[in-house]
């Protein structure tokens, strides 16, 4: 797809994070990418972080300077040491913010800001992206708690992407239920449906959301055809004071017609454009008070919601790509917010509603990671699905740093090439999920975070020829960028356009493949499934994952030395 970077187009392959176009950036001007990745902005002066997922069009702009430190954390804390609110105001159009009042909460603080008697609050902590990032959940729950002394009724919401990223819940025995059951235990109220909802597949996903004490919400995705699945398109609160509270959930769906996850997670849903599904329920409006959208989109793609819809949505609570939005966000009169990833943050908001309908709009960033609080019921939940000594095992000892998506990626084919014994092995780029594994132990844990997705290992019998095939058709699928390998070495000339004009392939000892050999090619099954190339043999699975295969071969190595410097494809553009 394609995205912009310091005002330089550029290719990068579907599924590529922030951290790719910063690395595609670096190469273009033939400069050394640098270790430590730099502070990344979106076109509106947000932070991404660098495991960001990126949309067609995406514009970032890499920027100099120092951060400014403890900023995010300081307000945190005083916000919840004194039970105080502290936040810019906005409102839609022609409607004035409320006049600063005291109030009493019920530990004594003092509210400034707070409503006046004629006006009715909803108070909503949002976070989005989790990843199982279950280590921070007490940090969240000590936060929420603090809140909900000052606002009894509080609303704790999600907006997609809860699962996927930490072995100690993605290997558990019912895959993805740590996460449902820390959230169940902070006591959230919604959550949007995001693309890794799905990597769990479609019975453990049902399974999850009939164990979840909260609702799940997404409006583009027909589940009819998979009974079981306890989710609606959108959910209306009736908060005691009476207000209410329309929540319409929005998906993100790819090029390819389905959401970024496997094919095989994705089967029997039909998933509907997100914007064409949002203007069905514009009615939602005229049947709350508040009507917020409760997205998974990327932040960009919320600001063409906010600009494209007709005027009605009050606020829209995004995820996808990792934004950080911590100042206020107005388009088109609607505010929009993120809290980037991981639990890192998480955004308050205040919204009021007069006596003729009008509503007012404050957010405040709070900085959920460095709080040094945790609620100790939440932390012995964490400490007993920590508690893991298989994941824990340590299977071999780096002697290097690994650096880079592409050594890693060459690490997994070459697993893959030994242990389906094939001439030749391939990996997507997209399949590498993390960038570095640092020297020293390396743990089955660690294996499960390089590899989440529980791909089989699949053998297929192809001639020289189908392999070029391959190639040719994998790349304009992975944005122009080439496949990692293992048993061979690459050779791919771009013509103008930038798509492969000749592609020469070169096997261990030198020689050019033979294009009516017939050799044994191992790849994951996410690629048989993907990749729509000329093949006769639909290939056999060996009923193990690539990541089981991982595990199998660093026990055998022990040893383990870094690709640095290795180039086993090069590009002539």
């Amino acid at each position: 797809m394609k995205i912009t970077v310091n005002n330089i187009p550029l290719e990068v392959y579907h599924g590529a994070r922030v951290k790719d176009a910063i690395q595609g950036y670096y190469s273009h001007a033939g400069k050394r990418v640098p270790r430590k990745m730099p502070v990344v902005e979106d076109r509106f002066g947000n932070r991404v972080a660098p495991d960001g997922e990126l949309s067609e069009g995406n514009i970032l702009f890499i920027v100099s300077g120092k951060k400014k430190k403890g900023s995010v954390l300081k307000a945190s804390l005083l916000l919840l040491a004194t039970g105080l609110l502290l936040s810019c105001s906005s409102t839609r159009p022609g409607v004035t913010s409320p006049p600063p009042q005291k109030q009493d909460d019920a530990a004594g603080a003092t509210v400034p800001g707070a409503t006046a008697p004629a006006e009715r609050q909803a108070v909503i902590f949002a976070v989005n992206d989790m990843h199982a990032a279950i280590d921070n959940f007490p940090r969240l729950a000590w936060i929420v708690d603090s809140l909900r002394s000052v606002y009894p009724d509080l609303l704790l919401v999600a907006a997609g992407d809860n699962q996927t990223g930490n072995p100690v819940n993605d290997q558990y025995t019912e895959k993805g239920f740590p996460v449902i059951d820390l959230m169940n235990g902070v006591g959230f109220t919604l959550s949007a449906v995001g693309n890794h909802e799905f990597d769990t597949g479609p019975e453990g996903f049902s399974s999850l959301t009939g164990r979840a004490n909260f609702s799940f919400i997404c409006a583009n995705v027909d589940f009819r055809s998979r009974p079981g699945f306890k989710i609606s398109p959108y959910k209306i609160l009736t908060l005691p004071n009476g207000l209410r509270i329309a929540f319409l959930g929005l998906l993100q769906v790819s090029q390819n017609g389905i959401p970024d996850t496997h094919p095989d997670n994705a089967g029997g849903f039909t998933f509907l454009p997100p914007f064409e599904t949002a203007r069905k329920y514009m009615w939602l409006k005229d049947s709350s008070d508040i009507f917020i959208a409760l997205t998974h989109l990327g932040f960009e793609e919320d600001v063409r919601l906010a600009e494209t819809m007709p005027a009605g949505i009050d606020l829209i609570i995004g995820g996808h790509s990792h934004t950080r939005v911590g100042k206020e966000q107005i388009h088109n009169g609607v505010m929009i917010t993120q809290a980037e990833n991981k639990l890192k943050y998480g955004t308050l908001i205040r919204l009021a509603v007069n006596s003729i309908g009008n509503v007012s709009r404050n957010m405040q960033l709070i900085d959920i990671r460095n709080s040094k609080n945790e609620k100790p019921e939440i932390r012995a939940m964490v400490d007993r699905y920590n508690d893991n000594p298989v994941l824990n095992q340590v299977i071999a000892i780096a002697t290097n740093d690994f650096s880079s998506y592409e050594e890693l990626g060459y690490l997994m084919a070459d697993a893959q090439r030994a242990a389906a014994g094939a001439d030749i092995a391939l990996m997507n780029p997209g399949g590498v999920r993390i960038d570095q594994l640092p020297k020293g132990p390396v743990t089955i844990k660690n294996v499960y975070q390089l590899d989440p997705f529980g791909n089989e290992l699949v053998v297929t019998k192809l001639t020289g020829a189908e392999v070029v095939s391959l190639m040719r058709t994998a790349w304009p699928v992975d944005d122009k960028s080439p496949l990692y390998s293992s048993g061979i070495t690459t050779e791919i000339k771009t013509n103008l356009q930038g798509d492969p004009e000749e592609i020469k392939i070169f096997t261990g000892d030198g020689k050019p493949l033979d294009m009516n050999r017939i050799y044994t090619v191992a790849m994951n099954s996410y690629m048989t499934q993907v990749y729509k190339y000329d093949h006769a043999d639909p290939g056999q699975s060996l009923f193990f994952t690539t990541a089981e295969a991982l595990i199998r071969y660093l026990k055998q190595e022990g040893s383990l030395q870094s690709y640095r410097g290795e180039k086993r494809v090069r590009v002539i553009r």
